[in-house]
Parts: C-alpha cells; structure tokens; sequence
C-alpha cells in the first residue's frame, strides 16, 4: 500500500513537472515572437532621414556690357547734300563704308552741326555762316546706327525756331534721342534717356556762343530762356545742378560740349580744367566737338574727355579738318574697360571711309602725340589706337 502511494505521488510530481516545462516554454515562444514583431513593425515605420543637400555656391553674375560709339559734327547741307543726292544712294553714300562698324555699338554719338528742315527763313547770309540739311537725310543718319544727338552748338537756330523745331520733330518721330534744345531753358537741359543691355545712359549737351547776337530779322541770341526756344549754354552751375538730377536716375553720365579754339589742335587750359570739375561732380566722359579737327584725347581718373572729335562729315578744305576717328568705348557695367579709336577720312566732301594703317600714318602719329601731351598713352594695334585707361 505504501508503495502504491509514492508511485502516485512520483507520477503526479512528473504531471506537474511536464505542465510547468509547457507553460514555460509556450510563454518564451510568444515573448520571442512579440518582440520580433515590434522590432519589424519599427523598422518598417521609421523613414529614414536624407543626408542635407549641399548649399550650391552662387556663380558670380557677369555685369552688363555697352559698347558707345562716338563721332564729331555731322552736316549734311550745303555742298554735302548736293552731291550725295546725286549718287546712286543718296544720303546713305556719306555712310556707306562705316555703318557696317558704327551698327556694331549699342549706342552711337554724333552732333548734328545744322538744323534739319525745309524752312527758307533764316538769319542774314552775308553776315553769317548759315547750314540746313534736308529732312530726306534722316533715313540714312538712323541706317547708319546713330542713335543718340547733341543738338547744342552754334548752328541749330541758323533758320529760327522753325529749323530747331523741325529738327526735333524729325528725331521724334523717328524715335532718335537728342538733348541741349528746346522750347525754353529747362526743355533745353533734360536729359536724353537711352538704355541698352540693362545699362542706362544720360547725356546732357551744352554749347559756347549761344549767348552771342546773330544777325538777321530778326538778330537773336540761341540761348535757351524761359520762354524762349533755343540751345543750353555752356554755364558751370547749369552742369553741376544738371549733372546732380542725373545722377540717380542712370548708370552712366555723359557731356556734350559744343567748345574750344576753332580750326586748332590746342586744348586750352580752361578746358582741362572746366572737363575734370565736371568728371568730379559725377560724370563719366566728355563728348566734346567744335573746333572742326580731332583733338587729344585724356583718360582722367579713369574716365574719357574727347576734347574734340572734329568733323565726321563736313565741306571744309583744310585736309586736317577731313581727318578724323570713330572712337569706341566698351564698359562693363559703369567702368571703362577699353578705348579705341579707328581712323576715318572724308572723302569727296561728302564720305567718311575708314583709312588703313599706311593711309593714316600722319594722323595715328599725330593723336599719339596731342593725346600724350595730355598725358595719356596711346599705341598703334591693328590699324586703330588702343588707349591705355589707368
């Protein structure tokens, strides 16, 4: 009996013992496949975070670029136009063989030297020098490139408000910019406005001997006044004031002045002086015309004074007033990066033609010496000088 009961009690020890080891294991299959699960369901939720992107380092912006071509007087009348209108092209004869070079700049000078109109009332021809182009020659000045005119000098009254009005007329409505003339005083001291390549250019003009008495009927002075028409005389507080309106609302600043010492190479001392005030004051380059022959040309801080750009069509008979340079300046933004000016000659009275480096020995040698004396430095390269700017 008594070896009955512990055989029961060994067997119920061994149920027992079979129960716990299930339980136990059952319980550590779950546990294992519980945190399996999490550790796929975390895997699976979490996204991974991208590595940042670099920053790109910003290029550096080109600045813009504006090439200006500048000339001297244009006069299309007298003897000039009575040959171009009988050549096979008319007016586009005078520009023929350097509208291909003068097309090139974005922005192209001249002075016109001679009211554009038909009008036949004028100041007294026996006291006076009087010119007048004909309005059929604005086709070919704007074929040629030009763009942008002074209109202050001592011609542009010679027929009266009717040559100036006509004239300005005419540019209008051939969309052309101009400045120096008006209606009165203050119309005769705006700005031209012109913008090429983002960069936006002023230019003021201003004339000697517009307080002067002409002769005819009646005898006038071309001063602008208020309420009278006429051209801005060249008065150093007009400029200043002119110069500080300007300022702000371009990038460039330019000055025409109609001055000097006619029929002469000489750049007086009151030039040099009067161009450098106004460059200091804030403008950029001196367009200056007049004296009928080229001029010096002096880089002062940096910034061009063309003293004198002479004749770029004109009848005159002194061969040194026929000799003459387109000048090309190249900016970059509002610094000057270049100047060059490419030798040209009139022809027949009535053409400009570029002159290869044999052709213009004489006046290459010559500009490499006037413009010396203004110290500044100049050489051949290319048939055409190349000046240096600092």
């Amino acid at each position: 009996m008594r070896k009955a009961v512990i055989i029961l009690l060994l067997f119920a020890i061994l149920i027992i013992g079979l129960y716990y080891f299930y339980e136990f294991n059952r319980n550590d299959s779950k546990a294992v496949t519980a945190a399996t699960t999490v550790k796929a369901e975390s895997s699976v939720a979490v996204t991974p975070i991208p590595a940042p992107t670099p920053t790109p380092t910003p290029k550096a912006t080109e600045p813009p670029v504006l090439k200006l071509m500048a000339v001297g007087d244009i006069m299309l009348g007298r003897s000039v136009g009575k040959r171009l209108e009988k050549t096979k092209d008319g007016y586009d004869t005078a520009f023929s063989d350097v509208s291909g070079l003068l097309n090139h700049g974005d922005i192209v000078f001249a002075n016109i030297e001679a009211p554009i109109t038909e009008s036949l009332h004028s100041l007294n021809k026996e006291k006076n020098i009087i010119l007048k182009s004909s309005p059929i020659s604005i086709d070919a000045l704007e074929s040629a490139g030009f763009n942008l005119f002074s209109l202050a000098n001592n011609h542009m009254l010679d027929y009266y408000d009717t040559g100036l009005f006509d004239t300005m007329n005419l540019l209008d409505n051939n969309g052309l910019k101009y400045s120096g003339a008006g209606k009165n005083l203050e119309d005769a001291r705006k700005p031209a406005i012109i913008e090429k390549n983002g960069i936006r250019i002023g230019l003021l003009s201003y004339t000697d001997m517009a307080q002067y008495i002409f002769a005819g009927n009646p005898s006038i002075s071309f001063a602008a006044e208020t309420g009278k028409a006429g051209v801005a005389p060249r008065i150093y507080e007009y400029i200043s004031e002119d110069i500080s309106k300007l300022r702000e609302q371009v990038d460039l600043v330019a000055i025409s002045l109609h001055w000097g010492v006619e029929e002469s190479f000489t750049v007086t001392p009151e030039q040099v002086e009067f161009a450098h005030k106004l460059l200091d004051e804030g403008a950029d380059m001196i367009l200056g015309h007049h004296p009928h022959q080229f001029q010096g040309i002096e880089i002062y801080k940096g910034k061009p004074i063309l003293y004198s750009m002479g004749n770029f069509i004109f009848d005159q008979n002194d061969p040194e007033n026929m000799e003459t340079f387109i000048v090309e300046m190249n900016y970059e933004g509002i610094k000057l990066k270049s100047l060059e000016a490419v030798p040209v000659r009139i022809l027949d009275k009535s053409r400009a033609v570029v002159q290869k480096e044999e052709e213009a020995a004489k006046m290459l040698e010559r500009e490499i010496l006037l413009s010396n004396k203004l110290e500044t430095a100049c050489s051949v390269q290319n048939g055409r000088l190349v000046f240096k700017l600092y």
